[in-house]
């Protein structure tokens, strides 16, 4: 008598978390490049117009993306049409409208993103949740995969200080604006005047430094 065999298949091993893959594009130094280009769903770009538009008049998107410290800059555009060079060329058809994104920051895209996500997912939905398949956060992981998947490569990327982040551009800034008064009146100041002044102005900008 044989005895059956009884097999018994091996359960499937389970897959390990990939986290997105950074978009292509440029880094120099601190500083980080993202550049997006998404088509607009039918009926929304009227809307999205609006919204840029009026922007320039309140402080809600301002305030809410200077909050991070690490933004050097942000923008979005809406356009339904390329550029070209005149005749002969022909001027590309578009299917849909596009909203153009671009912003470089001096941390990890994934915490640029991050921040976005879980501190003004509000703003991202306004603006992005217009557009195709918009994973609208949080969590935060779809939202990275789905800007991975649209993101545009740079082909040029410029960086005057690349070893500043924005906290040392800004720092900068406020010291040099400070330290004008005092160069402009060091020429007429006596030795002790100078001093007591050039004192005060360490003080002044200690956190700066």
């Amino acid at each position: 008598m044989v005895a059956k065999s009884k097999v018994v298949a091996a359960a499937p091993a389970p897959v390990a978390y990939q986290a997105p893959k950074p978009p292509r594009g440029h880094q120099l130094g601190r500083a980080r490049v993202l550049t997006m280009l998404t088509p607009i769903r039918p009926g929304f770009a009227t809307f999205l117009r609006f919204i840029i538009w009026t922007s320039r008049y309140h402080n809600y998107f301002k305030t809410h993306s200077l909050q991070f410290r690490f933004i050097y800059y942000v923008r979005w555009a809406v356009f339904d049409k390329l550029a070209d060079n005149g005749p002969p060329q022909v001027p590309d058809k578009l299917r849909y409208q596009y909203l153009f994104f671009e912003s470089n920051f001096d941390t990890p895209w994934t915490k640029y993103i991050d921040a976005f996500a879980y501190v003004i997912p509000t703003d991202i939905r306004i603006i992005w949740g217009r557009g195709f398949d918009f994973p609208g956060p949080p969590p935060a992981e779809p939202l990275k995969r789905w800007i991975a998947k649209n993101a545009l490569p740079g082909n040029h990327y410029y960086h005057a200080y690349p070893e500043a982040s924005v906290r040392m551009v800004s720092s900068g800034l406020k010291v040099k604006k400070k330290l004008a008064p005092l160069v402009q009146d060091a020429g007429r100041m006596k030795p002790e005047q100078f001093k007591a002044a050039y004192e005060r102005f360490l003080t002044d900008v200690r956190v700066d430094l």
